[in-house]
């Protein structure tokens, strides 16, 4: 039967498994993100990700969100958004809409281009994960999709806390 001191050392050598694989993750989609740029090096994936957030925060006002939900959901700080928002503007990827609550207020949605490139660095990502887990059991997928769900959805909170805490 294992005593506590040994459990803990356990649950230490645990995470500390995790935090090694973490690391590697991020660099693996490190390099995932440098082979985006070598084909695509006319959209940084920074912009893909800022255009997804538009998407998502967009689909129940309309299809428009403001640059401060941008930067709360992004964790970004506003000035960052805002040249973020400006070379998506430039590029033809997005639009300044007004805001029919607030006409004072600028809104953001996508253009039918910007639609287009998120599309398509959906279907790049798509192809890089299936050909990754080509031989994987459907079931070890599900359950890998799901555990890293959860762990996302844990460690944002904690991350939030974290910042929660800072702020005061």
């Amino acid at each position: 039967m294992l005593d506590a001191r040994t459990a803990s050392r356990g649950q230490d050598e645990m995470e500390d498994v995790l935090a090694t694989q973490l690391l590697q993750l991020s660099q693996l989609i490190r390099k995932a993100r440098q082979q985006w740029l070598r084909e695509r090096p006319d959209v940084p994936i920074g912009m893909v990700s800022i255009l997804k957030l538009i998407d998502e925060i967009g689909t129940g006002t309309g299809g428009c969100c403001h640059a401060k939900d941008l930067a709360e959901r992004s964790g970004l700080d506003p000035s960052t958004v805002s040249r973020a928002v400006a070379a998506a503007v430039g590029q033809g990827l997005v639009e300044r809409r007004v805001d029919r609550a607030d006409r004072r207020a600028s809104a953001l949605a996508l253009t039918p281009r910007g639609h287009e490139l998120l599309a398509a660095a959906g279907v790049w990502f798509g192809a890089l994960i299936e050909r990754a887990l080509a031989d994987w059991p459907a079931t070890d997928v599900e359950r890998v999709s799901g555990d890293l769900a959860r762990f996302s959805a844990a460690l944002s909170g904690v991350l939030e806390t974290h910042q929660q805490d800072a702020a005061r």
